[in-house]
């Protein structure tokens, strides 16, 4: 015999007692990893007391009887080809044109927008209906791409935007290639799935359109669903200033997520006050109307809560899931302060007009909370109405005539201290309707449009006719507008045409006594043609065997695309392939060369764009072979280890598995599966470890390759360890403490623990935890802070940073450095001039006022203009509805109370355009 069939039996027989066939053995449990401190959860007795409502019984059943998208065309070449020139060295130019002329879908009505529209609020335009047309998505996202069994994922379309139509669609969902759930067709453009078993899944997305047609769109990614349900977390976070005055009110989130997440969650909260609790709220569902479209198992729920009295408050809030799970947050504490009563009255909406709504708002703070408003109504300086005292801090008050109005407010709180204040004068006039000009505009294949009314009685109502090339293609009914604090009454009109052309569009304003006006916007040339986004991208370098993938980005247009590839080896076209509905190319070369390929892509209106990929070298094939698996040198028991791989070679896909050993003992063995350059395992006793890994690629061809050894135990020592250096960036706001961490050296990845110390006494104590080190640590008191910062890498070393002393002074007032008018388009004029219809830029530098709150006082000729609503610091403008000389005084009220003000440094004059 041979020694060359000597060495082939040799190999067979070592690869028969190694290559796995199957799983010998359970794959082992992860060890749990070490927790952070317990969360404050309250006694058993004193859990929150639950909403009465039925419990869900069960878990709803999938859609198996919804009829399925049976109509679904298996997708069949045309006959036709695009005929680009044949010349290698020239780009390719189609020259197939439609050979018969397209419907005309616009009726040639006509019809002259000087008429009143025929359109009601309950009779419908005398037209063919063509409402509705979008643009339908293209691509297929999931989140999350890992989810527990009880958990659900959600299918989302994005993408660019394709050709116009009316579109529904059906989601089909597969489990392992298997299909568990089909939905009916819908409008809705996400679906989401609760999967009941681990393994793979992936959807396929049907498109319908209003033709009857349908395409299907796939993902290449999978949602990775595993036995382990992801434990039940909460968080609550304010989306306000932590400190402030008696009489404001603190925001924050609650945000849940793991746990069963198939099911809404209930949210509650406690409140504690200088540590002792002194209000419970029971639990309530978070409803669907909360649920988070990019986190499909996050739930939140908005808490507004005003403080009662001075003092600390924190709050702990409760999650608890459809299985009874629970868990807490406790958030830092929120320092609350009184102050001198003090009361700010002013106007939402300033520019009122006859038959408007006038809203006044009463901002109360300070004295001894619980207050009540008064308010008076004064007609040209003289009383006219009286409302006396109710809990209603917004007043809303509709004038019966013309005349310049001023409402006095009054507040009263618990011990009856009064404080009074006025709202800027406000004119109501009475005059005749009438329409400025029509704005209009298009961007993102769609039309928009506003239209702002004049005089009349307010409120309006908007109707719409929109024109192509000359003829009316649509009317729509009235409509209700859009009433802006700032920008005023409007009317706004979205339109997304079905094809290129010129539009305009007659708008008719009708107000509430019935009088009609009507204004036609400018001619916009429009161009909805189909259009290519970015080139096709294809791989630069692949090997014999393995295939080639192309798609084409393309957009707009009409309808459903079709594609078409023209296939370039060396410069010279290979092979052409119809138009087929396939907007994806899978494309397997049979020799070497330098491969590009061509895409067309032609719309319902027989539009037809096209654009080169970029170049592929298809190289000789090469045997499968693993360049490398690599695990860390040492690691510590029950901690995770990362196996990295490198394959090529081969043809794809790659499976892969895993045989792990300890002390040169095989202690576990992996089923083939999806190949992942990562994979992980769990040492839970010392020794010396290694792992085998398997490659399979698609012709079932195997290699296999052995790691370097990993060293387990209490105290590991790596080779050229680097002591880890911690960098902080320290910074400190009026009463926040803000820390940034950076690690360098040690083995990653690190955790994080920090003590938070007040003039030499550790107040704060927070566990080692995995997440990146940030603090935002509210100051309630007045001192000498520090932060001790803790990191343990992977093996267990530890290093510790002290930062420097930081001094709080909670007491320090704001200090407005600068306030003035600017104009950003001309830095250099030290008075900025504006036109009517043109925002009043205002910016301002203060210190000391991150939890103090800005209000603006606008005066017009030396006269009280407009009063705006206290606010979080920030710059400010507003549009002023008259020409003048203006100047503008700040008023800041910090967390304390303290009110300070300042008038600009310059003035802002607006003339009339």
């Amino acid at each position: 015999m041979s020694k060359k069939i000597i060495s082939i039996i040799l190999i067979s027989v070592l690869l028969t007692s190694i290559i796995p066939f199957g799983a010998t053995e359970p794959i082992e449990t992860v060890a749990p990893m070490e927790q952070s401190a317990p969360v404050e959860v309250p006694a058993l007795g004193e859990l929150p007391p639950q909403e009465e409502q039925a419990a869900p019984t069960d878990v709803p059943a999938p859609l198996e009887d919804t009829p399925a998208p049976t109509e679904a065309p298996a997708e069949q070449a045309l006959t036709e080809e695009p005929a680009p020139t044949e010349q290698a060295t020239e780009q390719p130019v189609p020259t197939e044109e439609p050979t018969t002329a397209p419907v005309v879908e616009e009726p040639s009505s006509t019809e002259q927008p000087t008429q009143e529209p025929q359109p009601s609020p309950s009779i419908q335009a005398n037209v063919v209906d063509k409402t509705g047309w979008e643009n339908h998505w293209q691509k297929v996202y999931y989140y999350p791409d890992e989810v527990g069994v009880g958990n659900s994922f959600q299918v989302n379309l994005g993408g660019v935007s394709g050709g116009t139509g009316k579109y529904t669609y059906a989601y089909y969902i597969y489990h392992n290639n298997t299909v568990v759930e089909k939905s009916a067709y819908t409008k809705n453009d996400n679906y989401k799935y609760t999967p009941k078993k681990a393994g793979k899944y992936h959807a396929i997305v049907f498109v319908k359109n209003e033709k009857g047609e349908i395409i299907t769109i796939t993902s290449d990614t999978k949602v990775n669903v595993v036995e382990l349900t992801h434990p039940l977390k909460v968080i609550a976070y304010t989306t306000s200033a932590k400190n402030i005055v008696l009489g404001d009110a603190i925001y924050f989130q609650i945000t849940s997520e793991g746990g069963v997440g198939s099911q809404a969650h209930m949210h509650t909260y406690y409140v504690y006050k200088n540590n002792q609790v002194i209000e419970k709220f029971p639990y309530k569902q978070v409803g669907s109307s909360d649920f988070d479209f990019y986190n499909a198992y996050s739930y939140s729920s908005q808490v507004e809560y005003i403080p009662k009295a001075p003092g600390k408050y924190k709050f702990v809030a409760f999650a608890k899931d459809a299985a009874g799970n629970a868990t807490s947050y406790t958030t830092d504490e929120f320092l609350v302060r009184g102050s001198e009563l003090h009361l700010r009255a002013n106007l939402i909406n300033t520019n009122i007009r006859f038959g408007e709504v006038a809203q006044i708002i009463a901002e109360a703070s300070g004295g001894s909370g619980e207050y009540q408003y008064a308010y008076y109504v004064y007609k040209d300086n003289a009383i006219i109405e009286r409302f006396y005292y109710t809990e209603n801090a917004q007043f809303n008050y509709t004038p019966k005539s013309t005349g310049t109005y001023m409402v006095r407010v009054f507040v009263k709180d618990s011990l009856g201290d009064i404080k009074i204040d006025n709202t800027q004068d406000f004119t109501v006039e009475s005059s005749i309707l009438n329409v400025g000009p029509v704005h209009i505009d298009g961007y993102n294949g769609k039309i928009s449009c506003r239209a702002y009314p004049e005089g009349g009685v307010a409120p309006y109502t908007y109707a719409y006719y929109i024109y192509k090339d000359k003829a009316i293609i649509e009317k729509t009914s009235y409509l209700e507008g859009i009433s802006d604090p700032e920008d005023g009454f409007f009317g706004e009109c979205e339109y997304i045409p079905k094809s290129s052309g010129t539009y305009k569009i007659t708008v008719f304003v009708k107000d509430a006594e019935g009088t009609i006006k009507i204004a036609t916007s400018p001619d916009l040339e429009f161009n909805n043609d189909i259009t290519i986004w970015i080139n096709p991208q294809i791989e630069a370098n692949i090997y014999l065997g393995n295939a080639i993938n192309c798609e084409m980005n393309a957009s707009y247009g009409e309808g459903f695309y079709k594609y078409a590839y023209y296939i370039y080896k060396d410069n010279a076209i290979l092979q052409k392939m119809p138009y087929t509905n396939n907007a994806k190319l899978v494309y397997t070369p049979e020799s070497t060369g330098i491969y590009k390929i061509l895409v067309f892509v032609k719309d319902d209106a027989g539009k037809i764009v096209y654009a080169m990929s970029n170049e592929c070298t298809v190289n000789s094939s090469e045997a499968l072979k693993i360049n490398s698996v690599n695990i860390p040198e040492v690691s510590l028991p029950n901690c995770p280890i990362k196996v990295e791989s490198s394959v090529n070679g081969g043809i794809k896909p790659y499976q892969c598995a895993h045989y792990i050993y300890q002390n040169n003992n095989i202690i576990k063995k992996t089923n083939y599966s999806e190949y992942d350059e990562d994979f992980n395992f769990i040492a839970t006793s010392p020794g010396n470890y290694h792992v085998i890994a398997f490659v399979k690629d698609a012709t079932g061809g195997i290699a296999y390759r052995r790691s370097n050894t990993c060293v387990v135990s209490n105290n590991p020592q790596p080779s050229n360890y680097q002591e880890m250096n911690i960098q902080t960036s320290f910074y400190n706001e009026t009463s926040k403490l803000t820390l940034r961490a950076d690690v360098t050296g040690g083995v990653k990845p690190y955790q994080y623990a920090y003590y938070i110390y007040k003039d030499g006494e550790r107040i704060k104590i927070v566990p080692y935890q995995e997440n990146n080190i940030v603090i935002d640590y509210n100051i309630t008191e007045s001192g000498t802070y520090k932060v001790i910062v803790f990191v343990r890498d992977y093996i267990g070393k530890i290093k510790s940073c002290t930062t420097q002393d930081v001094v709080f002074n909670l007491s320090a007032a704001p200090n407005i450095v600068e306030l003035k008018f600017h104009d950003p388009w001309d830095y250099a004029n030290p008075n900025p001039n504006i036109e009517l219809g043109e925002y009043i830029r205002v910016r301002m530098t203060i210190e000391n006022a991150d939890d103090s709150k800005i209000a603006y006082n606008f005066y017009r000729n030396g006269v009280l203009y407009y009063k705006s609503n206290f606010r979080k610091y920030s710059d400010f403008h507003f549009i002023p509805k008259h020409t003048g000389t203006y100047t503008v005084q700040a008023v800041v009220r910090s967390s304390g109370g303290e009110i300070v003000s300042e008038v600009s440094s310059n003035y802002c004059t607006v003339n009339v355009p």
